[in-house]
């Protein structure tokens, strides 16, 4: 059985409970997935193979933005993954025509840095599709993110004023992959594009700590608290738990985000959202984390999108 929160910087104990969010309190979620039904059903069968983690909830697009609106997500951002070269160019186009179909999902590319004009496709996903951005799972598709072959990616990236989603510093995707996700690797990034706007997923765990401290060198980059802020979550990565204190996240306010990792989630969607009621953090506080820092990370209040 899990031992109780102990540390007072967290706010309020498991077991206690959970105050609830006002009325009509809106959620913008930075991390979700939605993948091409072949791409699902492999991803669905790898996590089945070489984990423990029963994963339920449905992948059908409109079946997951219908549960996203129940538990009163009024944005989402969805992403997919090239995990090979080659499958790029396909995996963008399915999200762009995907797009179409949920007027409230935000959906960002995908790259691999061996594809033939990495560059290129950045430019097609970007420019004529008109993502807000880029994701890029380095664990999975197995490559550094300083790759030079990525330059021209964080080059556009930065000429259109575009995000990018990546995972740094935590162990997800295939075994043994953790090796291309080294903090160092993608600081040389933000010192070489230091204009970059970047969201470094899972809070980096088990490297959260790194990860705050590296918020108070680069001004264009956010965590996001995906399976980092919960203690189902944290298990799930085989992570202790020793989420970011209150202090933290009031000092950093600005540049968390909140996502879920929905639906590739083997817990109840609520477990990625009740540690901010249980903690008693204050309330524009959580307004900023799961609603306020995503709209002015995707650039949406400035654009003018509701």
């Amino acid at each position: 059985m899990a031992r109780p929160l102990a540390d007072p910087r967290l706010g309020g104990q498991r077991g206690r409970r959970p105050v609830r969010p006002p009325a009509g309190f809106s959620y913008i979620d930075a991390h979700t997935h939605l993948h091409p039904a072949w791409l699902s059903k492999a991803i669905r069968r790898w996590f089945a193979e070489h984990s423990d983690w029963k994963l339920t909830y449905p992948t059908e697009p409109e079946r997951v933005v219908a549960i996203l609106k129940e538990h009163g997500v009024e944005r989402f951002v969805y992403f997919s993954y090239a995990h090979k070269p080659g499958i790029a160019r396909e995996i963008n186009r399915w999200l762009w025509e995907t797009a179409k179909r949920l007027p409230d999902g935000i959906p960002l590319g995908t790259v691999h840095a061996a594809d033939a004009d990495p560059g290129g496709i950045a430019e097609e996903a970007l420019s004529t599709y008109g993502f807000r951005g880029l994701k890029l799972h380095i664990q999975v598709q197995r490559f550094h993110p300083d790759d030079p072959r990525l330059l021209p990616v964080y080059e556009r990236l930065v000429r259109l004023d575009r995000v990018l989603v990546i995972h740094v510093g935590n162990l997800i995707g295939a075994p043994g992959a953790g090796e291309y996700a080294r903090f160092e690797r993608f600081v040389r990034v933000l010192d070489r594009f230091p204009e970059l706007r970047a969201s470094i997923c899972h809070m980096g765990a088990p490297g959260t700590t790194e990860c705050f401290e590296l918020l108070a060198k680069y001004p264009g980059l956010y965590l996001d608290t995906t399976m980092a802020m919960s203690e189902a979550g944290l298990r799930s990565l085989g992570c202790a738990p020793v989420p970011a204190t209150n202090e933290l996240l009031i000092r950093w306010q600005d540049r968390i985000l909140f996502g879920s990792d929905f639906p590739n989630i083997p817990y109840d969607y609520e477990e990625e959202r009740r540690w901010a009621w249980e903690r008693d953090l204050p309330l524009e506080v959580c307004r900023k984390i799961f609603n306020a820092n995503a709209r002015r990370f995707l650039g949406l209040d400035r654009e003018g999108v509701e």
